[in-house]
Formats: C-alpha cells, sequence, structure tokens
C-alpha cells in the first residue's frame, strides 16, 4: 500500500518537473532522480514518468495555445521526426535489461552539456537559418527524440536544436517544440502502457502535479521573457550536471 506523503512527494515533484520543463527542458531529471531514489525499477520509472509528462504538455500547452507563441510551419516535420522516433525509443525500453536502462539513464544525465552561449544573442531574437541547415536540424530532432521518447530530460537539448536549426527564440522554441514533444510522448506511453510498464499510482499524481507545474512554468517563461529563460536554463544545465556527479 503507497501511503499518502510517498504519493504527496510525487505530486510535488511533478509540479517542480513540470515547471522546470516547460521553462527549460529538463524537468523529468527531477521526478526521474526522485523515482529511483525511492527504489522504483528504472523501467517503471522511466515509463511512468513519460505517461506524467503529459500533464506537463496539457498545462504548457494551453498557456502558450492561449498566448499565441508556438509557430505552427515547424510543427508538421518536427511531429513526425517525434511520432516516428517514439516508435523506435519505445521498443529500446521494452527490449532492454532493467540494469542497462540505469546505467544509460545515468550516462545519459550527463551528456546535458550546455550550448546556448554560442554567442550572446543565441535563443533571444529570431534569426534567419537556411533549408539544408533547417533539414539538419529535423534529422538531429529525430535522433535525439528516439532516446528523448523514453528518458525523461532530454527536452533540454531538443529545444537547444529548434533555437539553433531553426532560428527560434527560447520560449518560442520550447512552445513550438512541445507540439512534437506532446505527440512523441502520447504514442510511447500508450506502448508502454500496451506493455504494463506504467505504475498509475505513480504516474497519476506526477501527471497532476505537471499539468500545475507546466502551466505556471510556461507563464513564468511568458512574463519573464527570452533572457531570463536563457539564464534559467543555463542554470538548469549545470544543476542537471551537479546532480550526477556528486
Amino acid at each position: 500500500m503507497i501511503s499518502l506523503s510517498y504519493l504527496l512527494l510525487i505530486f510535488l515533484a511533478g509540479i517542480l518537473s513540470g515547471f522546470v520543463g516547460v521553462i527549460a527542458g529538463g524537468g523529468g531529471i527531477i521526478s526521474i532522480s526522485l523515482l529511483l531514489v525511492l527504489g522504483v525499477p528504472a523501467q517503471i520509472t522511466l515509463a511512468s514518468n513519460k505517461f506524467g509528462g503529459l500533464g506537463l504538455s496539457v498545462g504548457g500547452l494551453y498557456k502558450f495555445i492561449k498566448e499565441k507563441k508556438i509557430i505552427w510551419k515547424y510543427t508538421l516535420w518536427l511531429s513526425v521526426a517525434g511520432i516516428l522516433a517514439s516508435l523506435i525509443g519505445s521498443k529500446i525500453l521494452i527490449d532492454a535489461s532493467p540494469n542497462f536502462i540505469k546505467t544509460f539513464t545515468v550516462i545519459m544525465l550527463l551528456l546535458l552539456l550546455p550550448t546556448i552561449f554560442i554567442k550572446n544573442s543565441f535563443g533571444l531574437e529570431h534569426f534567419k537559418t537556411s533549408k539544408p541547415k533547417k533539414i539538419l536540424g529535423y534529422l538531429f530532432y529525430f535522433l535525439v527524440s528516439i532516446i528523448a521518447s523514453f528518458f525523461g530530460g532530454f527536452g533540454m537539448i531538443l529545444m537547444v536544436i529548434v533555437v539553433f536549426f531553426l532560428g527560434l527564440p527560447f520560449i518560442e522554441a520550447n512552445a513550438t517544440e512541445l507540439v512534437s514533444y506532446t505527440l512523441l510522448s502520447v504514442v510511447s506511453t500508450i506502448i508502454f502502457m500496451a506493455h504494463g510498464l506504467v505504475n498509475y499510482y505513480i504516474g497519476i499524481p506526477l501527471f497532476i502535479g505537471m499539468v500545475i507545474g507546466g502551466y505556471l512554468g510556461a507563464h513564468t517563461a511568458i512574463k519573464k521573457g527570452n533572457k531570463w529563460v536563457k539564464i534559467f536554463f543555463a542554470i538548469m544545465v549545470v544543476a542537471s550536471v551537479v546532480k550526477v556527479l556528486i
């Protein structure tokens, strides 16, 4: 029997994870780390976190759509890449051994390195990119989405790809990428549910918490602006790496 304090802790982690995830990506690192500390098996952790992460999409997308921050012309190919990647990534999680998944999870956390200080204006304003660069961006998005389909926390890298290759500021990049990430998460979650990998006692409080956190995160990002989001993003990348190293 899961205690009320256990569920409350997961719920609060969901709020924080959703808040961070919508602003800077990578919020799944918070919830995944907690579930692993609580002794939840790695496969169940990743699958249940993906289920809970749908709440982030609900809360964040509602606010971004309302504030017209999504650049819809980029969502089609990002979504196609995300859905195809989710089919591949979901199979990896289902077939992999628990020990491999746990080791892989730790390694992937270490790979979340900052790439945002290429130049001072990076992520703060729109800039033009060539068609070949955009195509390359879609390819990188697809490859990273394979991992993101089962490993929460890769929103950081996906957002940087959209900023760098499509030329969008941080807020618009995150809002636009969230459309694709939502579809990716839906497909992955359905597959995980069909294989019995989702623990709903964990997933439901995470979902509810992430709805709240996702909405609050989107509201805060829009209110504070791209410069603030960039600084917050940098702090979260450094914190993610330190969390793994200590």
